[in-house]
């Protein structure tokens, strides 16, 4: 009898990992857990229960590797018959000037293309009535100075979403993204090391300041954004698709 499953990229870390511990916890699937992180990865299986090692299949590759991904990802998913959920949260976020190409290049190419490709590369092994949740930022919707490749990236995932929803609708799978704000991660932190420089603070000091401008008093715990993307992967979000859901702790005001 066929296991369900869902794949979860950028899952050794931040709010991959954190999905990947709310479908152990929370649902019978299996977890193909999927990093250019080696290392990660093994931290994240060995910190787990025996009973949750065993349902976690982790898979480090470079999503920008077609001949990888093809290779050991599909392949995997080929072998077990389809995929139910597919949970996209692997990014990098490398700050750039627009003369800045060689970067625009890399954030774009892990960022969104891999994403494109990744999903072109499923589309015949996800199966019906399944779900796919493309994690991407308020800067989706909003601009950064000195950040026009990722800003751009995060824009274009949401295009994506809407049309890749129209075009798998008819098979009953829901497509839709997911707006984090200031979440508390690793890549936060890094993002905030110069910041708080400049401005001759530690970055905890930075971050009380950040938790006084968002209206909820707290940063953003990835376990947050993870219980988001459980929603819109059950069955009570069955008729919600092509939709861009924001969690920022009322940072937005709603916009």
């Amino acid at each position: 009898m066929r296991k369900e499953s869902v794949i979860i990229t950028g899952a050794a870390s931040g709010i991959g990992a954190a999905t990947v511990t709310k479908y152990l916890e929370q649902t019978d699937f299996d977890v193909i857990a999927v990093d250019i992180n080696s290392d990660g990865l093994s931290t994240l299986v060995n910190d787990r229960p025996d009973t949750q090692q065993q349902r976690i299949t982790p898979i480090a590759i470079d999503l920008t590797n077609h001949q990888e991904v093809s290779e050991k990802l599909v392949a995997e998913v080929e072998g077990r018959g389809g995929v139910d959920h597919i949970v996209i949260s692997h990014a990098i976020g490398i700050e750039n000037d627009i003369k800045d190409s060689a970067t625009w290049d890399l954030v774009l190419n892990v960022n969104l293309h891999a994403t494109q490709r990744l999903l072109a590369m499923l589309t015949d092994f996800i199966l019906d009535d399944g779900r796919v949740v493309v994690m991407s930022s308020v800067l989706g919707r909003a601009g950064k100075a000195v950040n026009t490749g990722y800003v751009t990236s995060k824009h274009a995932l949401l295009g994506l979403v809407k049309a890749l929803a129209m075009d798998w609708a008819a098979r009953r799978i829901t497509v839709n993204a997911v707006l984090p704000c200031w979440v508390d991660t690793p890549m936060l932190r890094r993002e905030l090391e110069p910041q708080a420089a400049v401005m001759g603070l530690q970055v905890k000091q930075v971050i009380r300041q950040i938790k006084k401008r968002i209206p909820l008093r707290q940063l953003i715990s990835a376990s947050d954004v993870a219980d988001t993307v459980m929603f819109l992967t059950s069955p009570a979000a069955k008729m919600i698709t092509a939709q861009s859901i924001v969690v920022d702790g009322g940072f937005g005001c709603g916009v």
